[in-house]
């Protein structure tokens, strides 16, 4: 597999898109770019994202681990 650069998985923008799986819920990777303008779509556990910020179209940074899995997510300002 190939290897990018450390930079590319410490601040990844994203997006809640919904809870469709119970005790999951569904983020945007890259929001506004790729395929038809809606980014990577990315399942993730609840527990992973705080309960204030899993409202549909909230402004997430996530991080990535090499495995491309992501391990950290935080508030993003729409201002940053």
């Amino acid at each position: 597999m190939k290897k990018y650069p450390a930079t590319w998985y410490e601040r990844v923008p994203a997006e809640v898109f919904a809870c469709l799986i119970p005790g999951e819920l569904q983020l945007l990777l890259y929001p506004g770019i790729g395929l038809a303008n809606g980014g990577a779509r990315r399942d993730v556990p609840m527990d992973i994202v705080a309960p204030e910020l899993r409202m549909p179209n909230t402004a997430l940074w996530v991080k990535l681990d090499e495995d491309m899995c992501i391990v950290k997510v935080w508030k993003r300002d729409l201002l940053e």
